[in-house]
C-alpha cells in the first residue's frame, strides 16, 4: 500500500521509475495530453500494444499518469493520457522546483477532457509525432528541439504566441521555425494577421521568423497561400511562411517535400532542408 505522504511515496518510487518513465511524464506535461498511439510511437518503439498498455497502467498505479476516453462516434477511443498529482510532484523534484512553478493544477484532467481545445491540442501532437519519427528515420537529421505552446509563449509572447517553436538540423543546415496547428475555425485572415508578429519578432531580434503551417485541407492550404502571397511582402530572408496539409505531414512526414511557400502557385514543393537552406544564418547568428 503506497503511503499518504506524497515525499514518501516518491522516494519509494526512486528504484521503480525508468528514464523512460521520466521522458513520458515530460512529453505529458509539454503536450498537456498524448494518447496511447502516440506514446507507443514516441517511447515503445519496437514494443507491443500490450507493452505500452501494461506500462502505463502500472505508471497509474503509481498515481503519476491519469486516463480519460473522450466521446467518439464509431467504436472506442484509446486512453488519453495526462500528469496525474503525483506526476507533477516528480517533474517539480526533477526540475529542482515548486509544483505551482510547473501552472499545475489538481483538476487538470477534467479541465483538458473537457477543454474546446482538446481536437487542436491532439492534432499538434500529432505534428510533433510526425517530427520526431522523421527525424529518426533520416540518418542525416535531427529534432534538436521542439518548444511547446507554454514554454513558446513564455519566451517569444510579447510578439507571437505560436504553437510550438522547432530546431531541425539536416545536411549541416539548420532550421528555426516556429509552427502553427490550424484546424480551420478561425478566418484565414486571422491567421494571415499571426505574420504581423512574426514580422515584429524578426524586426527585433535580428533573426530570420519562419512559419510553418499546418493545415487540414488543401482548399485551406491552396487560401491561406493565396492571402499571404496578397500581404505585403517583408524582407523574404528574414520572415517567411510555408504551408502543408496535416495529411502530407501525416502521410510522408514533414522533411519530404510537402511545404509550399506563397507566391509561385506553380513553384516546387520543399523540404525542411530546402526552407533552410532559403534562411540561412551566420555562425554569429547560430550561437
Amino acid at each position: 500500500m503506497m503511503s499518504s505522504d506524497p515525499t514518501d511515496t516518491l522516494m519509494g518510487l526512486v528504484p521503480k521509475i525508468t528514464p523512460r518513465d521520466r521522458r513520458i511524464l515530460t512529453d505529458l506535461y509539454e503536450h498537456n495530453v498524448l494518447t496511447t498511439h502516440h506514446l507507443h510511437r514516441l517511447h515503445f518503439e519496437g514494443c507491443s500494444r500490450r507493452t505500452v498498455n501494461q506500462r502505463m497502467s502500472q505508471l497509474r498505479l503509481y498515481r503519476l499518469v491519469a486516463p480519460f476516453r473522450p466521446y467518439t462516434h464509431a467504436g472506442t477511443s484509446p486512453h488519453h493520457w495526462v500528469v496525474d498529482q503525483l506526476g507533477a510532484q516528480l517533474l517539480a523534484a526533477q526540475r529542482q522546483s515548486e509544483p505551482a512553478e510547473l501552472d499545475y493544477r489538481a483538476d487538470h484532467r477534467m479541465r483538458v477532457a473537457h477543454s474546446l481545445r482538446l481536437g487542436h491540442v491532439l492534432g499538434l501532437a500529432d505534428t510533433f509525432v510526425a517530427f520526431t519519427l522523421a527525424a529518426r528515420r533520416t540518418s542525416s537529421a535531427s529534432l534538436e528541439c521542439w518548444y511547446s505552446e507554454r514554454e513558446s509563449a513564455r519566451r517569444w509572447g510579447r510578439h507571437i504566441r505560436p504553437d510550438a517553436y522547432i530546431q531541425w538540423n539536416q545536411d549541416q543546415t539548420v532550421l528555426h521555425a516556429f509552427v502553427e496547428y490550424d484546424t480551420g475555425t478561425e478566418p484565414l485572415t486571422k491567421v494571415v494577421r499571426k505574420m504581423g508578429g512574426y514580422t515584429s519578432l524578426a524586426l527585433e531580434s535580428g533573426l530570420a521568423s519562419i512559419a510553418l503551417f499546418a493545415v487540414h485541407s488543401d482548399r485551406r492550404a491552396e487560401h491561406l497561400l493565396a492571402k499571404l502571397s496578397a500581404e505585403s511582402a517583408a524582407d523574404p530572408r528574414k520572415v517567411g511562411a510555408y504551408v502543408a496539409t496535416h495529411e502530407r505531414l501525416r502521410a510522408r512526414g514533414p522533411d519530404e517535400a510537402v511545404w509550399r511557400a506563397p507566391g509561385d502557385p506553380g513553384g516546387p514543393w520543399l523540404r525542411l532542408v530546402d526552407i533552410a537552406r532559403c534562411h540561412p544564418r551566420s555562425e554569429r547568428d547560430q550561437g
